[in-house]
């Protein structure tokens, strides 16, 4: 058995919770830093659990293309998507017009509408508790989260001349 302690008289059995053994000295990147950005597939043991999902909706050749970016294009092709501007070359209009695609099959687009509105209706009347200037960053922020989904919708045909244009080529 392996036991590990954590905090002054707290003991963790890692036998016991069936992981395995870790070592407080580990001090490497976590996995939100080692995972900035690429799109993510499921593992064989994720998939093969219980309650996992069956499929998944990365297009793994995409993802497989999209992870092999440096950080700083991968970075500039989000941010270029998001706030609604066309990309620079083809082969960057064709990965955004993946990751706009991957996007738009995330829980978070497809129910905007169901989280969208009551969020901001109940931050609307925070804010009228609170601050007129809460109501503003309220507004602002919902604002901002509609323009990005419009963007998401829009990044096809906003990068069609580049796809056209390379098409021909």
């Amino acid at each position: 058995r392996t036991f590990h302690q954590d905090i002054q008289g707290t003991v963790i059995d890692t036998e016991m919770l069936g992981c395995e053994s870790f070592s407080p000295e580990w001090s490497g990147p976590t996995m939100a830093t080692m995972t900035a950005g690429k799109l993510m597939t499921s593992s064989s043991s994720e998939k093969s659990s219980k309650g996992a999902k069956v499929g998944s909706n990365v297009d793994l050749t995409f993802a497989a293309e999209w992870n092999a970016l440096d950080k700083p294009t991968r970075r500039q092709i989000r941010r270029l998507v998001r706030i609604g501007r066309p990309q620079e070359n083809a082969d960057d209009a064709r990965m955004a017009v993946g990751f706009a695609a991957y996007q738009r099959t995330r829980p978070w687009f497809r129910f905007f509408w169901l989280w969208f509105t009551p969020l901001m209706v109940a931050g609307v009347i925070a804010g009228f508790a609170v601050h007129p200037i809460i109501i503003g960053m309220v507004l602002a922020a919902a604002g901002n989260a509609y323009l990005v989904r419009r963007a998401f919708k829009k990044t096809e045909w906003l990068n069609e001349p580049l796809l056209k244009g390379d098409a021909d080529n």
